[in-house]
């Protein structure tokens, strides 16, 4: 090849890479502001989102009806007041120590425990659901009841609360129980034990599924302050001198507060643990309202859906 052609194409090679080494910025640049516009639309929906659910209030029918079903039938009248008959049974088999093989007979500790904190919070959410799905039952034998005309007052709301925190904090003592407090040397696998850290937290998971109480992210504070003021009641039981059943100087001894460093990253970690759980107690929920979906559509059946969702057309049915 000719020098002068050497030289042509050398020249056109070099301007080639000049273009190129412009465009691969310009398409850069273009690439990383279409992804930040593309972020920004998705966290502004999300945002969007999350204010337009906080704003709107669930019906009052949820918490008065189970999931399978827009009316309250026999069964579940009959479920609600089983459920708060159990609850019963763990605060009195608690207090007075029944199916434990060493019983300490120490009552007046009974209230420093947040496993008992949890057995007075299910029995509470208990009662006043049994309450609100017995008075259901009582208002749609009357002729034209429409439960889409109950109002959502103080008693339903503080039925979701309840019921949310001690679906929350039931798994959180069942998980801390055995992994950081459960110790072979003073704990006894007796009944008693299985029944305040195990089965509290079975009869929470199940009834998740049969009821259509809603679980919402922006609630996760709920479980957060009754974590937080336990915490606060450790710290002044502590310095008022208190002691565990076994007369130790603290409830729990990963919660000592003689190691304040420790303990403090240790009630951190907790607080963090309930916030997952919440979140997790939502999928949970979400879970349930898309098997529930699904099922009514393979079946051709009406179902209640999202708790924000319009009523579906109410069924007549027959009412013993």
């Amino acid at each position: 090849m000719p020098p002068e052609c050497e030289e042509i194409e050398i020249r056109d090679i070099l301007e080639k890479n000049d273009h190129i080494e412009q465009a691969v910025p310009t398409k850069l640049s273009a690439l990383c502001g279409h992804r930040a516009m593309v972020s920004k639309f998705w966290c502004h929906e999300i945002g969007r989102r999350w204010r337009q659910v906080a704003k709107q209030e669930p019906q009052a029918r949820v918490f008065s009806e189970p999931k399978c079903k827009s009316y309250v039938d026999i069964w579940y009248l009959y479920y609600r007041w089983i459920v708060f008959l159990i609850w019963t049974v763990f605060v009195v088999c608690s207090i007075f120590e029944f199916g434990s093989y060493k019983p300490l007979m120490q009552h007046e500790k009974w209230p420093i425990y947040l496993t008992n904190w949890d057995i007075v919070l299910g029995f509470t959410q208990a009662l006043i659901g049994g309450i609100l799905v017995s008075k259901r039952w009582r208002l749609q034998k009357l002729p034209g009841f429409d439960p889409c005309g109950l109002k959502l007052e103080f008693t339903e709301q503080l039925y979701w609360f309840l019921y949310v925190v001690t679906t929350n904090i039931a798994i959180g003592v069942t998980v801390c129980y055995w992994f950081a407090v459960y110790n072979p040397e003073i704990h006894q696998v007796d009944p008693l034990n299985i029944m305040m850290h195990v089965c509290n937290s079975v009869l929470m998971v199940i009834d998740l599924f049969v009821t259509s109480i809603p679980f919402r992210l922006q609630h996760f504070w709920w479980c957060l302050s009754i974590a937080f003021f336990y915490v606060i009641f450790t710290i002044i039981y502590y310095f008022a001198g208190g002691l565990d059943k076994y007369g130790c100087h603290y409830i729990y001894k990963v919660i000592d507060w003689k190691r304040p460093m420790r303990t403090s990253l240790v009630c951190i970690g907790g607080l963090t643990f309930v916030t997952v759980l919440h979140c997790v107690h939502c999928m949970l929920a979400n879970i349930r309202d898309r098997i529930y979906r699904k099922t009514a559509e393979k079946f051709s059946k009406p179902v209640q859906m999202n708790t924000t969702d319009k009523p579906f057309p109410e069924k007549r049915t027959e009412v013993v």
